[in-house]
């Protein structure tokens, strides 16, 4: 009998090739986008050679045709469309924010900054944006875009398949494909380069890179994109958890570096008022409109650390001479949050030398008290302030309606004196200043006797500036007009201490009490620093840029000449020098400086949230890989400069864990 064909087709189904080509375009363009990146960023490796591609480029592979992966199983047309352009979209945008913030910072962006939100985007304005950057990845982009559009419309390509054995094939290519990419991972980690028994683990090791992140636009170079992401999501989840016996031995570490209190020093039992300058820089002290800060530093009765050096946003800055160290991937209000105790913070050390008397801490700043979330962490449970004095506690005139409004310090502390300088109680104040901030692009009409000082004394500056600096006046209109309202916002801070100073001779506090003025990084807004220091902005390795100011200012201290502590310093020495000066108890295991007039200031080690690393005239982004800035620099200096490096983030690596959980220690100090 003869066999009947069958003819029915019903169980064929017609495929586009297009839902094969969506993948595999996501994947050349992810790795073209990648390229495009690290060009245009000018990646060098350990040898000089421009970098195209991350050192471990199998981590991008891996997740990106894992991401391939998840478009194709999508399968619906429109599904795999909206998944295909938000992957491509997400890391063109990344790209544009990367290449912005390395050209402001020399750093690449990553979740802590993330976690600030509000408070990291208000503070960015149009000057900041790399447009050179925008427009070559807008342009790549789009010609993906276009690519991509036309192929996907003209593309008439098809297959036929079995209708039942699609949704199987589909799968079993996903499963390929996520196997394939989890395998390049795996193979990608298991071929880190390891420290040798001759190497220092921290300096040497891409694996331990790999597992700390300690090093962020090193991590992002060796990397990837792909690859720095995904494990820094890793690290937030699963990193610096520690098991109970981990725990006991991190207590019992705090607690080895204890340090008590010593009555035997000079301003032991006295005031203290710490003021954060927002963005000052040395050309913003002169004799004719500073004349205060002048005085103080070429007069009498101030210490000058003119070899002071820093680099980070405010907060960090802030943490830093608060707590002595301040966690790298995390927020102290996360820390807060995990029952961390601040039991050595400068607030709280202060108040435990109380003696009997009554001591009074406070926080003075004239932005919103939930900016950073203050409000939360700096109460007397957290840092340890007893008053917390922002925005919201002002009562005067002025007010405040958006981002770069500041009230005029002068007015503002003005009108919460009472709460700087307590009349009976010995006191500790901390204020950071606000109307000194940037931007400098507009004038403001709250500083106007301030820029009318500045035009009645211009010529007499001018003369004397070009005479006794080396710094540039800008030539055009636009960037003199930035200098002069930067220079009209020094002039109202000058204002501000001449009269905190004032205020502490009518109130009898004047003998006993000592002013730590220090910067929190340089004046950076509309590349203000950069061109009066004549320094190109992409030279982030010029350390001379981070030199700004620290003055102490303390008749019963210097009692005479004010002279010129002259070390390299930063901000990490500022709490180990305060609780010298003051006597304070102290944990040398939870602050990374050194006491500055110690001989211990010679290991002082600059390491900036943002990114890189110094001493005066060595730089680098890893430790192994650095920049000599002196010909004074000798072969001794740079092994010195890696040593102190390692031992600072072996340290960092225990505070984290510290800080993540919520580890306080068992000496208390009430």
């Amino acid at each position: 009998m003869r066999k009947e064909l069958n003819l029915d087709k019903s169980n064929e189904k017609v495929i586009k090739t297009n839902r094969l080509i969506l993948p595999c375009l996501f994947v050349i363009f992810a790795i073209i986008l990648e390229i495009v990146n690290y060009l245009y960023l000018g990646f060098t490796d350990s040898n000089g050679n421009i970098m195209f591609l991350p050192t471990y480029f199998l981590f991008d592979i891996a997740i990106i045709v894992m991401l391939a992966g998840v478009i194709y199983v999508s399968y619906n047309k429109i599904a795999m469309q909206i998944l295909f352009y938000f992957f491509l979209t997400f890391q063109f945008l990344m790209n544009i924010v990367n290449s912005t913030m390395y050209y402001i910072f020399g750093d690449i962006l990553s979740f802590d900054l993330l976690k600030l939100g509000a408070e990291a985007t208000s503070a960015i304005t149009v000057d900041f944006i790399d447009w050179i950057g925008v427009a070559i990845n807008v342009a790549v982009f789009a010609v993906m875009v276009t690519i991509t559009i036309l192929i996907t419309k003209f593309n008439k390509t098809t297959f036929k398949i079995k209708n039942f054995s699609t949704r199987y094939i589909v799968v079993a290519v996903f499963i390929l494909l996520e196997c394939f990419g989890l395998t390049m991972f795996q193979i990608q980690t298991a071929t880190l380069t390891q420290a040798t028994s001759a190497q220092t683990e921290i300096e040497t090791s891409d694996e331990y890179l790999w597992e700390n992140f300690q090093f962020k636009t090193d991590a992002f170079k060796k990397f990837g994109y792909y690859g720095f992401y995904t494990k820094s999501v890793l690290n937030l989840i699963f990193g610096n958890y520690i098991d109970e016996e981990e725990y006991n031995e991190y207590q019992n570490y705090i607690d080895n570096g204890y340090q008590s209190k010593n009555e035997d020093v000079l301003l032991y039992g006295d005031n203290l008022i710490v003021i954060l300058c927002e963005s000052l820089d040395w050309y913003a002290i002169d004799p004719i409109n500073t004349p205060t800060i002048w005085n103080m530093i070429y007069g009498d009765n101030a210490v000058v650390f003119d070899q002071f050096y820093a680099r980070n946003r405010t907060n960090i800055s802030e943490g830093i001479v608060l707590n002595g160290s301040i966690p790298k991937d995390s927020l102290i209000s996360e820390a807060y949050a995990n029952g961390y105790s601040f039991d050595y913070s400068l607030p709280n050390i202060f108040k435990s030398v109380s003696n009997g008397e009554n001591v009074t801490t406070s926080y003075i700043h004239a932005n919103y008290g939930s900016f950073y979330d203050r409000e939360t962490t700096h109460g007397v449970d957290g840092e340890g302030f007893d008053n917390f004095i922002s925005w919201e506690d002002y009562t005067g005139d002025y007010d405040y309606n958006y981002f770069g409004d500041w009230i005029p310090d002068l007015e503002f502390t003005s009108n919460v004196m009472d709460y700087i300088i307590p009349d009976e109680d010995r006191f500790f104040t901390f204020i950071a200043t606000l109307s000194t901030h940037g931007p400098y692009d507009y004038q403001r009409e709250s500083l106007s006797d301030c820029y009318l000082q500045f035009e009645e004394n211009y010529d007499e500056f001018e003369k004397w500036f070009t005479e006794n600096t080396d710094y540039i006046i800008p030539a055009n209109e636009s960037d003199f007009e930035l200098f002069k309202n930067y220079k009209a916002s020094m002039i109202d801070f000058d204002n501000t201490i001449a009269n905190l100073i004032e205020e502490l001779k009518k109130r009898g506090r004047y003998e006993d009490t000592s002013i730590l003025m220090f910067a929190d990084h340089n004046s950076y807004y509309s590349d203000l620093c950069y061109k009066i220091k004549g320094v190109e902005k992409s030279d982030n390795s010029n350390t001379y840029i981070n030199n700004i100011p620290m003055i102490l200012y303390s008749p019963k201290l210097v009692n005479g000449t004010s002279y010129f502590a002259s070390d390299f310093c930063n901000t990490y020495d500022i709490l180990p020098t305060l609780c010298y000066l003051y006597g304070l108890p102290s944990n040398s295991n939870l602050y990374q400086g050194y006491n500055i007039f110690s001989s211990q200031i010679e290991n002082s080690f600059f390491a900036s949230n943002l990114s890189g690393m110094f001493v005066k005239d060595i730089y680098s982004q890893n430790i192994s890989d650095v920049v000599v800035l002196s010909d004074e620099v000798t072969e001794q200096d740079i092994q010195h400069f890696k040593s102190i490096a390692n031992k600072f983030y072996e340290k960092q690596a225990k505070i984290e864990k510290i800080y993540k959980n919520g580890i306080n220690g068992n000496i208390k100090l009430y």
